[in-house]
């Protein structure tokens, strides 16, 4: 019956637009796209394909404009929404798509990075790597040199996923920070290392499955990946000690259990994703299998209701950041406080839903499930 809710869940939220999500330039929907269109993918399901593909039109023009687009203005978020093009171009062989896809890989020859070549965050956060900054831009990046790209040189990526690593990874508790800033001037930051407070599982999620879906683009490449696999090998490893025994993770991981802390469904969708779809591909060995399925069905205990024939996935921290936001003014000072009592949990936001239907994916073709018909959850 649980799984049945998520099917449901997952038919609901294909018309949920205006009120789960916007038709927006933007990371989330990107995610959200990108789950449906990895179960297209898998199953062959024409409507998946055709609720994204409507969705992008909405937003690409013929002459292949985007009107959100700003390719005056850095934002490594603005460059996640552009990976779903390469799945529309190569079916649709629409020219449109492959415009955009050129304007923004053009703009990375001139993308601002910090001195150890990072991309920055953006054009208003300088000299800042934010985690999920590796999973906004590098596959983009990755994929577009593979796709389009005579020379395939892929060492740019590997490069900033070993910066990261050595600037934000904490050796003694085995875990990621949310942000490093190279100048030392943000107010949120440690003086002497540049790091933030802590380590929001979010964070650590989004660089977990840039990591695993950047090795699924290069398993046909001459490259050799063992870098990566053994960074997210790491990076589980180290999150695995913070699991909760419900299979959740908290919204401040190395804080586990302390007083306003709580288990969030998006930062444990990104794990269950992650791990589940590693253990397919081969990059973790099948013991790991029951660390992401306990995740996954974690989620579904603690979080998944129906209410009134609506299907609502909770626990979902609505967002999180550092320093001023820019179109609200917001001070985020990556205090403990800040992350457990200073941003909304809110309810079917896409940062929880997209990975937590990416990770069904990967339930399903793990466990063998079959699709539960259209027809048996309407």
């Amino acid at each position: 019956m649980a799984y049945e809710l998520v099917e449901k869940l997952k038919q609901q939220y294909m018309k949920g637009c205006g009120k789960w999500y916007s038709t927006n330039w933007h990371y989330v929907e990107s995610c959200i796209m990108k789950a449906y269109l990895d179960s297209y993918q898998h199953t062959g399901n024409e409507e998946e394909y055709q609720f994204v593909k409507d969705f992008v039109d909405t937003l690409v023009d013929e002459n292949g404009h985007v009107e959100q687009i700003d390719s005056n203005y850095y934002s490594i978020d603005q460059i996640r929404m552009t990976t779903i093009l390469f799945s529309l171009y190569k079916k649709e062989h629409n020219p449109k798509y492959k415009v955009v896809l050129d304007l923004i890989y053009k703009q990375l020859e001139t993308y601002p990075r910090t001195k150890t070549g990072n991309f920055w965050h953006k054009t208003n956060y300088p000299n800042q790597i934010w985690m999920d900054g590796l999973y906004m831009g590098q596959p983009f990046y990755v994929q577009y040199i593979k796709e389009f790209e005579t020379s395939k040189d892929y060492s740019d990526t590997f490069n900033q996923f070993r910066q990261t690593r050595q600037l934000l990874f904490d050796e003694k508790t085995q875990l990621y920070y949310h942000a490093y800033d190279e100048s030392r001037e943000m107010f949120w930051c440690n003086n002497e290392t540049g790091l933030s407070p802590h380590v929001w599982a979010r964070a650590v999620g989004w660089y977990a499955m840039a990591l695993v879906d950047i090795m699924e683009l290069l398993e046909d490449e001459d490259v050799n990946t063992n870098e990566l696999k053994d960074l997210l090998k790491e990076t589980i490893d180290g999150m695995l000690r913070y699991q909760h025994s419900s299979g959740m993770w908290y919204q401040v991981v190395e804080l586990s259990g302390y007083k306003e802390n709580y288990l969030e469904s998006s930062g444990t969708a990104m794990f269950a994703y992650a791990i589940l779809k590693a253990v397919r591909l081969g990059y973790l060995s099948d013991c790991y299998v029951k660390y992401g399925k306990l995740a996954f069905d974690g989620i579904i205990e603690n979080y998944v209701t129906e209410e009134n024939g609506e299907v609502l996935l909770g626990g979902i921290c609505k967002s999180a950041g550092l320093g001023r936001h820019p179109e609200l003014g917001i001070i985020r000072d990556g205090s403990y406080e800040y992350y457990t009592t200073g941003e909304p949990i809110v309810t079917n936001n896409g940062h929880g839903v997209a990975p937590f239907l990416m990770a069904y994916n990967e339930v399903k073709l793990l466990l063998n499930l079959e699709v539960v018909s259209t027809e048996a959850v309407k």
